[in-house]
């Protein structure tokens, strides 16, 4: 099982430094680590919706009302960072705004998919290897002071098509079944012909 220290120590010795047993411990790579990981993490739970990053829950609306143009408004889950589907029906979903943290809709119950910020533990292998990875990467300069490194590193990264993101974000893709359009409102207007 994953957690915060295991990625960046693996990242740390990929940079031929040792290895860290805490972000509290009092060394100059924890520093760094404890500085650097939050934000990473972040970005790379919102760069793509992980599969196992993702969470399902039904939405009651705000006792408040929104001042104007919807009938009710939400409040988000506490560990979300990014939505993936709003209402049940993937091809139709609902109409919907998200403003100030908020959604906005004409339904008093709102089912929502979204991208957690998930514990390390719950992180599949894919999305470890990307935060090890992407540590590597933030890491490269503040430990060795080489910038070509920092930079190669970083085409590695994110090169598209081909790049460890891209990579892991192709994986974890292939992991649902593809999307049925069939009864999308786009494929329904063309009158049902054929390509």
């Amino acid at each position: 099982m994953a957690t915060k220290e295991s990625i960046c120590s693996a990242a740390l010795l990929l940079l031929g430094d040792k290895p860290i047993a805490s972000f509290t411990e009092g060394t100059p790579r924890a520093q760094m680590c404890a500085n650097l990981y939050p934000l990473s993490k972040l970005d790379i739970l919102r760069e793509h919706p992980w599969n196992c990053a993702q969470r399902r829950v039904i939405l009651a609306p705000l006792t408040a009302p929104p001042a104007f143009d919807w009938k009710f408004q939400f409040a988000m889950p506490g560990d979300w960072l990014r939505t993936i589907q709003v209402g049940q029906n993937w091809t139709a979903g609902e109409d919907y705004l998200m403003e100030g943290g908020r959604l906005m809709a004409n339904t008093n119950v709102l089912p929502l998919v979204y991208v957690a910020d998930v514990t390390e533990g719950l992180f599949d292998a894919q999305l470890v290897n990307v935060m090890v990875k992407r540590m590597e990467m933030d890491l490269a300069y503040p430990i060795t002071k080489s910038t070509s490194l920092k930079d190669s590193l970083r085409q590695a990264f994110y090169m598209k098509g081909v790049g460890i993101l891209a990579k892991a974000k192709t994986i974890d893709g292939q992991e649902n079944p593809p999307q049925d359009w069939n009864d999308s409102p786009f494929i329904s207007v063309r009158g049902g012909s054929s390509w």
